[in-house]
């Protein structure tokens, strides 16, 4: 038998056991009395803080955990608002949010540990990229990064992380939500 068979099931209570934690924890280094200096911070608000990687539990499947932690963590800021933000604790006087690049990065860094730029460009390619590209005819799977092209396929204008074949999450059309994997994706 595979280890992938050997693993125990998932317990769901594991994928957000920590929640309550990681959420005491400071989203930024920077000083909240300085949060919102515009000029300094052009608008975005501060930049997010490197969270450390959660304990996997022992005998599950490691990287299914790990997805479906991903979507854990995802699901977590389903209302948020869709605004140009690098954390969600800042609340300007537009409101709170994260835009589609900054809620992946936010959602990757907050869950696993892996932080990586918030420029959707940066994050879809070159050495700021955090994975790799699908090989062809490789399929998708669960917490995946999806970069989408403008209708003109000129350039990527969007992120999105997929749940399954017919389901994505984002942040986009105003607020965070689960999406139908269709059309303009």
């Amino acid at each position: 038998s595979s280890p992938a068979a050997a693993a125990s099931a998932i317990d769901p209570a594991s994928l957000t056991a920590d929640f309550a934690e990681r959420d005491s924890w400071p989203e930024t280094t920077l000083p909240q009395s300085e949060w919102y200096s515009t000029k300094k911070l052009d608008g975005w608000g501060p930049h997010a803080v490197a969270f450390p990687p959660p304990a996997i539990p022992p005998g599950v499947n490691a990287v299914e955990w790990q997805r479906e932690r991903i979507l854990a963590v995802a699901k977590k800021y389903i209302g948020l608002p869709y605004k140009h933000h690098h954390i969600p604790a800042w609340n300007p006087p537009e409101g709170p949010g994260l835009d589609c690049s900054n809620f992946t990065s936010w959602v990757y860094n907050y869950g696993l540990g892996i932080k990586f730029n918030s420029d959707v460009h940066k994050q879809a390619s070159g050495p700021d990229s955090p994975g790799r590209k699908l090989n062809d005819g490789e399929p998708f799977a669960k917490g995946d990064l999806l970069y989408i092209l403008k209708n003109d396929r000129s350039e990527i204008s969007h992120v999105v992380i997929y749940i399954d074949e017919n389901t994505i999450i984002d942040s986009h059309d105003g607020s965070v939500q689960m999406r139908d994997f269709k059309g303009w994706y």
